[in-house]
């Protein structure tokens, strides 16, 4: 778990010096005859029983612009060293830090900290800082609560930070605290954990939204207000499993008007961008399931939608969050890899043992008439928030219709292709689809600097957990190796059974913590959820063009937008009118109704009882 991080900043925090009480006084490092007793002041803390010279070394001498003679104090009781602090200024961030401050273990317990901490703060400020920083444990529960009374700030600058103050503050009965970001702008006045409010949420789709609900359930930043869902039977299977106290709507309008602060949207896929543009609209913040938008149309309604509202619109592209993904993209904003050269991205779902209970043997399901392209975020997505680069061009391929599909009363090729290239001329290709024999969820990224990959499905436990880097330090060396690299942070073991590997906890947790405020959330905005959608609806016209090289426009630019504002070309008919286009690049296939009657007499057998 990483360690807290607090800030004492010139001008907004509060300082006043103390006097010493008779006997004790503060004494500067002299030479090697201070390092034995420095680590006795460390002992049980900071440093094991059995701790040697190694540890003063590795904490004080090796340690970033610190000088033992210059940087290191001690608390004296009567000419003994009884406490320690390190005061270190770091000249090219302009900041100091105090470091391995500790009291002897006979010495604690009798409120000797806030000398030290305060003649730590004194020295500090003789540097002029921009601020001083200190690194701590929740565990260090004395020390935690001296840094607050000197006026230390916590700073929101990791996943569940927020939370884990809030417990900090309701362990202290501190009612309430600002924090602060890493460049010393304010995140927000934060509670303890007993008066901290938690956003109420709203769920449309009582089916996969149940997902969402019970995380609500559980949560401590979330709680679950509403359900809407057009089933009165799913509704009453969702009153039986979350109660009285939850409000239920069929009716999405009146939903809309209830008391909640955010919506999300689990509701049939064809429909997310109508119903995300009320919601913004109405004042809501919005995480919206797969896919963002259908059409061309739709995608220039949302954008602007979102830049004309206050509230917050989220997609919940969970594939994002899977343990080698998310791990993968924070490698990678670290520099692990390099300069991003290629990538792929597979989500290929064998669909067929489920499909009668997804699509219930209805012809005109979403599922059966939506081109194999158009659900595409999941290979592509991670690829893309990984590396932070919009798609410009794509190149279309789509598998031939097969009997799987014909099976499934599914009349999209089973699966589509695309070969993307991005605004900085690297590429990725992307593989998804529905009717394929055997499923895969893969991703590999190549850098200047070496390969990241995920397990295949095959590698059986959880593949989907399992990332493989082999990366160089510099570019050219060349003398890397694969190595299983670990997936857990600090919210690894609340996520633990979670669904999708824990990327559905994930992806509610960020959208929840967006919510509340924090610029630092790991969300995925409109302009992204449409750069992850487009290059499957532009590898589909490719492929109907014979597979030419589609241009992948800039929705970001007002001027494109009107280009494309009133095209509604897609697959479903109710959206597309006389713009249609069939499922398959080589016309409808013709499936008969003792496909769809035997589809739902199979549902009706197993759910509709």
């Amino acid at each position: 778990m990483d360690s807290l991080k607090m800030y004492f900043i010139p001008g907004k925090s509060t300082f006043n010096s103390l006097t010493l009480p008779d006997g004790y006084s503060i004494v500067s490092f002299k030479d090697e005859s201070d390092i034995m007793p420095w680590i006795e002041c460390c002992k049980k803390g900071l440093a094991d029983d059995d701790a040697d010279k190694s540890v003063f070394d590795w904490r004080i001498t090796d340690h970033k612009d610190t000088l033992a003679a210059r940087d290191v104090f001690f608390l004296d009781f009567l000419g003994e060293h009884i406490g320690t602090v390190t005061v270190i200024y770091h000249p090219d961030m302009k900041n100091c830090e105090i470091h391995m401050l500790s009291i002897r273990s006979d010495f604690r317990g009798k409120g000797l900290s806030k000398y030290i901490v305060n003649f730590a703060i004194s020295k500090a400020l003789e540097y002029n800082p921009s601020f001083i920083v200190l690194i701590t444990q929740e565990w260090r529960k004395a020390a935690v609560r001296s840094y607050l009374q000197h006026g230390f700030f916590p700073v929101n600058f990791g996943v569940g930070m927020q939370e884990r103050w809030e417990k900090v503050l309701e362990e202290n009965n501190i009612d309430s605290v600002d924090m602060y970001y890493e460049d010393c702008s304010i995140y927000k006045k934060i509670y303890k954990s007993s008066i901290a409010p938690k956003i109420k949420i709203g769920v449309v789709g009582a089916g996969r939204g149940q997902v969402m609900m019970d995380y609500c359930t559980t949560a401590e930043n979330a709680e679950l207000v509403a359900i809407c869902d057009i089933s009165p039977k799913a509704l009453n299977l969702a009153k039986e499993k979350y109660g009285e106290s939850i409000a239920y709507f069929t009716d999405y309008d009146e939903f809309l008007k209830y008391d909640f602060d955010a919506v999300v949207l689990a509701n049939f896929a064809n429909a997310h961008a109508p119903f995300a543009i009320k919601a913004l609209n109405a004042g809501k913040h919005i995480l919206s399931e797969v896919l963002p938008v259908q059409t061309m149309n739709e995608a220039v309604e949302l954008i602007e939608a979102v830049e004309n509202s206050n509230t917050l619109y989220c997609y919940a592209e969970n594939y994002c969050y899977l343990p080698a993904t998310r791990t993968m993209r924070k490698l990678y904003q670290q520099g692990v890899l390099g300069k991003f050269e290629y990538g792929e991205g597979e989500y290929l779902h064998n669909c067929e043992p489920g499909w009668h209970k997804y699509t219930k043997g209805i012809p005109n399901h979403w599922r059966n008439t939506m081109s194999s392209f158009y659900y595409c975020t999941h290979s592509i997505g991670p690829l893309i928030h990984t590396v932070g680069l919009r798609p410009s061009k794509v190149v279309g391929f789509e598998l031939p219709f097969n009997d799987r599909m014909y099976r499934m009363g599914a009349k999209a090729g089973p699966a589509g292709i695309e070969m993307i290239t991005l605004e900085d001329g690297s590429v990725i290709k992307s593989a998804h689809g529905v009717g394929i024999s055997k499923s895969s969820v893969w991703y590999s990224i190549y850098g200047s600097k070496g390969r990241m990959e995920s397990a295949r499905d095959d590698a059986i436990p959880n593949g989907a957990e399992k990332l493989y880097v082999n990366c160089d330090i510099n570019d050219g060396d060349n003398d890397s190796s694969p190595v299983l690299t670990s997936t857990d942070d600090d919210l690894s073991e609340r996520f633990s059974g979670t669904s999708h590997s824990g990327s559905d906890f994930y992806m509610m947790y960020n959208f929840i913590d967006a919510v509340r405020g924090n610029r630092n959330a790991d969300v995925i905005g409109v302009y992204e959820a449409i750069d992850s959608f487009l290059p499957g609806l532009f590898a589909y016209k490719s492929v109907l063009n014979g597979g030419v090289t589609m241009e992948i426009p800039n929705l970001r630019i007002k001027s494109e937008r009107d280009k494309w504002r009133n095209d509604t070309e897609c697959t479903d008919i109710d959206v597309a009118g006389d713009r249609v286009i069939p499922s398959y690049s080589k016309g409808n296939p013709e499936i008969p109704d003792e496909v769809y009657d035997a589809l739902r007499e199979k549902y009706k057998d197993e759910f509709d009882k």
